[in-house]
């Protein structure tokens, strides 16, 4: 059976997997929703030969998105129509013609292609050849290619440069221009005749210019790399695949953060046999476990810890106080007769037996008054109610069943990083390259996954002491007792004068829904009318009867009808909660 541990474990992944998906939907819809008309992928390449002019080959991946557009336009310098070699498109029409450009004083002349009379979406390739006298000067021996010019006004997700020549090309440099700035890029010299460029993320207005010196006459034109395939045709569903990646990462950060807060908040425990544990007796040497190692130290014990109390056994098995915990207090509190738990006039009340109170949680919650009826909100509760959220937490802080157990403010730190963690992925998304593997997209979700992993799992830092973890051993095998009680162990605790007891612990440890159905299983213990004769056995049905709905209603009396919480229903069920060269120009669609 598993611990209250590794249920608790369990549950907590729930929280961090919907957030997951959450960022999930967040990039993705980024992704879908940002303009996603782009230039996917940018192939060219110039062959430098012998003779005056270059050839440039181009290979245009263009996306349109969701917007209906006819073909796309390509401006190039110095172009002429004669020195057009061929234009061609696998999906979409490839009809051109040409006029002049936004520059047409300067000699810009565009290349307009599609059908004016039909409308196409999504993805499309479009290939282009032509010749141009500006790319390289023999004379001088140089080479100077603006191989993608800053008239694009859409971005462009990677591009490959190529540059083959009949020469050595001596002494390459790669610049990718901006209008009022340039900064240098990395060249590979494949061969001595032979220059290749990979470039991602350029933005709009931006190009790339390639220079280099021409060098000893090699000979014939080496071979360059194709061309990668055409993306498929159609609306790019590349947004799906963001969302996907940043579940993953979300979840991936999530991992690895739950893995180091298990290492750090191992417990300490006396090694030897389970008894030295769990009894923090012997000399042996004190070594750190994770609970799933102590979890094999456990055994069924029909009987609480002693030096314990109900809910100082629940706050050592969650290490944070909980509505249970606060409710099995109340329930101790009944128990030992300073308040009565009882009905008036069809309402749950506290009655107070005491005149005269020392300041306290108690006292702040009757203010002076002798009873509080529950169930409606109350002011004096409300405020006595977290003065004990406040005294419990002070006692786990204090007790010696820690080495460190204030976990509570690094999760509530956790949660305004990871706000601001999400905030900054979602910039990153709707700003960068629009492309299926963002960088940055990847390492926000990834800590945003890890603060989602702390916020929810920061109690793991708890470290229990010795002591600590023997007490946790016991208590667990005791909450093992009451999930699988039957009715002859309610019986038996009715006999023994421990049911009230018991009660008060199995709200405290989170098994009251056991408990309660193992007392509805005794026929001797539900009420018939017969139980009224032995008077001890009818406080202790009312006890029970009460104690099984006092969660909901502390909980009711905490909170004004304006309240946006929603509340519990019907029983207890559980308290928690460049410039030069040639070449260049843009483009774009029409």
């Amino acid at each position: 059976m598993a611990t209250y541990t590794e249920k608790r474990r369990k549950r907590s992944w729930y929280p961090i997997l919907g957030f997951a998906i959450f960022a999930g939907l967040g990039a993705g819809l980024i992704a879908f929703a940002k303009p996603v008309e782009k230039i996917d992928n940018y192939w060219a390449v110039a062959e430098i030969s012998t003779e005056e002019s270059s050839i440039v080959s181009e290979v245009i991946d263009y996306d349109f998105g969701t917007k209906s557009r006819r073909g796309i336009y390509r401006d190039v310098p110095d172009l002429i129509e004669e020195q057009i070699i061929s234009v061609e498109s696998p999906s979409a029409p490839a009809d051109w013609t040409i006029y002049c450009g936004f520059n047409c004083d300067n000699g810009e002349l565009r290349i307009r292609i599609g059908d004016p009379n039909a409308t196409i979406t999504g993805n499309h390739r479009y290939e282009l050849k032509y010749s141009l006298k500006t790319i390289s000067d023999l004379s001088n021996s140089l080479v100077n290619w603006n191989a993608i010019g800053t008239g694009w006004d859409h971005p462009i997700d990677a591009a490959q440069i190529q540059v083959i020549s009949s020469f050595e090309l001596e002494n390459p440099k790669c610049k990718v221009i901006k209008l009022f700035d340039e900064e240098p890029c990395d060249i590979t010299q494949i061969a001595p005749d032979h220059l290749f460029v990979q470039i991602d993320g350029l933005r709009s207005s931006q190009g790339v210019n390639i220079q280099a010196e021409l060098g000893q006459t090699i000979g014939n034109l080496p071979k360059f790399i194709e061309p990668p395939n055409a993306p498929e045709a159609g609306r790019d569903l590349s947004f799906i695949f963001v969302g996907l990646i940043a579940i993953g990462a979300t979840l991936l950060g999530g991992t690895i953060s739950v893995w180091v807060l298990r290492l750090l908040g191992r417990d300490k425990v006396r090694a030897g046999s389970a008894v030295d544990a769990a009894f923090d007796e012997g000399q042996g040497r004190v070594s750190r476990a994770d609970t799933g190692k102590l979890s094999e130290l456990v055994t069924l014990s029909f009987n609480p810890p002693e030096g314990v109390t109900s809910y100082q056994g629940g706050i050592l098995l969650e290490e944070s106080v909980t509505e249970d915990h606060k409710t099995a207090w109340l329930l101790e509190r009944a128990i030992s007769g300073e308040i009565d738990l009882t009905e008036d006039n069809g309402s749950r009340v506290l009655i107070d037996k005491f005149s005269q109170r020392s300041p306290g949680a108690l006292d702040t919650i009757f203010n002076g008054r002798e009873k509080v009826e529950l169930g409606e909100y109350d002011k004096a509760f409300t405020s006595g109610w977290k003065k004990l959220e406040d005294d419990l937490n002070a006692w786990m802080w204090e007790s010696n069943l820690w080495s460190f157990s204030r976990t509570k403010a690094i999760g509530w730190l956790a949660t305004p990083l990871a706000f601001g963690v999400f905030v900054w992925g979602g910039f990153a998304t709707h700003t960068g390259p629009s492309r299926v593997f963002n960088l940055w997209s990847v390492i926000a979700a990834i800590i945003f996954g890890s603060l989602i992993a702390v916020c929810y799992r920061a109690w793991e830092l708890a470290v229990r002491t010795t002591k600590g973890t023997g007490l946790w051993i016991q208590i667990e095998g005791f909450r093992k007792f009451l999930s699988k009680s039957e009715a002859k162990h309610v019986e038996s605790a009715a006999e023994n004068g421990v049911l009230r007891e018991y009660t008060a612990w199995a709200v405290s440890l989170g098994e009251a829904g056991a408990w309660k159905r193992a007392f509805k299983q005794s026929s001797r213990l539900n009420y018939d009318g017969d139980l009224a004769s032995d008077d001890y056995l009818l406080d202790d049905y009312l006890f029970a009867s009460y104690a099984f709905n006092s969660s909901y209603d502390v909980r009711t009396t905490q909170y004004s009808p304006s309240s946006n919480d929603s509340g519990w229903s019907g029983d207890f069920g559980g308290g928690f909660d460049g410039g030069g060269g040639g070449g260049g120009g843009g483009g774009g669609s029409w």
